[in-house]
């Protein structure tokens, strides 16, 4: 067997973030509204209301165009209040099906629900699954068809939060999807191991154990967060280990879903060649370079936020630093970086 020393002697160079900058589409006036990203969310319930502004906004932060959140009715307002640039959807109407005096009548609730979810991700590129989702049976049967729907139009979709919870009791929701972006936590990821069988106590080292569940889902790739955030499409596993922030604030995970399906929204722009580019990356890399820049993107910010506010540090406070960093790190990269290891498997 080859083991994982021997693999890192062995390892490539991709993906590391010059071919990550080749993704992102330039500032110029050949391009309109809309072609620098259009990211859907589902999530934001009664309960949540933090959670999908934390990712719409570093959606934003980052450069998206435009960002949709499609959210329970009763947590809508709230959500409109955090930021006018967000476009608020309360499409989900958990209490009026509950209220509803019988089941036709809940039914008709949720068939419209549907429709207005249907119509919305015609015009999107990425869907976000997850953030302040929560686990009531309503909302998570909203995410299940946003999710059916995404998969029926090819669409990349990044799952967190309540929304791996529902892979967790259905993995067949996203099985063989390789345009699915899983992004658990230390727990989620034991959760998901186990549901999938697979071993997470071999001797090998843990980001073999990301590999095989994503080997396990058909190849959807696994953003395991953790001390490291570890990349792996089942293929190739990628490290990111550049320093972050010491202070662990609710929110930040939300953020990183943000990053993620803008540069996944960067990359089908990429793909289509909506602007002139040379190719500098393959496309079958483009996906894994994309989780990989928003990786590193998301501990640099936690990292300068931290160095500001130390203990008080809040999820805000990243989200302020997304644009000053990425524009240097667009601009030019930070000289003796070392932020990454690709390995094959």
């Amino acid at each position: 067997m080859t083991t994982l020393s021997q693999r890192q002697k062995e390892a490539s160079t991709l993906p590391t973030y010059p071919e990550y900058r080749s993704l992102v589409p330039p500032l110029n006036a050949n391009l309109h509204k809309g072609q620098g990203g259009r990211v859907c969310i589902i999530g934001g319930s009664n309960d949540y209301t933090g959670a999908p502004y934390f990712s719409a906004m570093s959606s934003l932060r980052l450069g998206a165009d435009l960002c949709h959140v499609i959210c329970d009715e009763d947590a809508a307002t709230a959500i409109k209040s955090y930021s006018p640039d967000l476009i608020v959807h309360p499409y989900i109407k958990v209490r009026a099906a509950n209220a509803a005096q019988d089941k036709k009548a809940a039914n008709d609730i949720w068939a419209h629900t549907f429709d207005d979810i249907n119509s919305l991700l015609k015009r999107a590129h990425v869907l976000v699954v997850g953030p302040g989702l929560s686990r009531d049976k309503g909302m998570l049967q909203s995410a299940k068809h946003a999710i059916e729907v995404a998969r029926e139009q090819a669409m990349p979709i990044v799952i967190d939060a309540d929304g791996l919870f529902l892979i967790q009791n259905d993995p067949e929701i996203i099985q063989g999807y390789k345009k699915a972006v899983l992004t658990p936590n230390l727990v989620e990821f034991s959760r998901l191991c186990n549901v999938m069988n697979v071993d997470t106590e071999d001797e090998e080292a843990e980001q073999s154990a990301v590999q095989r569940l994503s080997q396990a889902l058909g190849g959807a790739i696994v953003i395991q967060k953790g001390k490291s955030d570890v990349i792996s499409d089942g293929q190739k596993v990628q490290i990111v280990d550049n320093e972050g922030g010491l202070k662990r604030s609710g929110g930040q995970g939300d953020i990183l879903t943000g990053l993620v399906a803008t540069s996944l929204a960067w990359g089908l722009a990429y793909e289509k060649e909506v602007w002139q580019h040379t190719h500098p990356v393959k496309q079958e890399d483009v996906a894994m370079t994309a989780c990989f820049g928003a990786c590193v993107i998301n501990r640099e910010c936690s990292r300068l936020a931290f160095e500001k506010h130390k203990r008080a540090l809040q999820s805000s406070d990243v989200l302020a630093e997304i644009g000053p960093f990425f524009h240097l790190f667009y601009q030019k990269p930070r000289q003796n970086a070392t932020w990454s290891q690709a390995i094959y498997g």
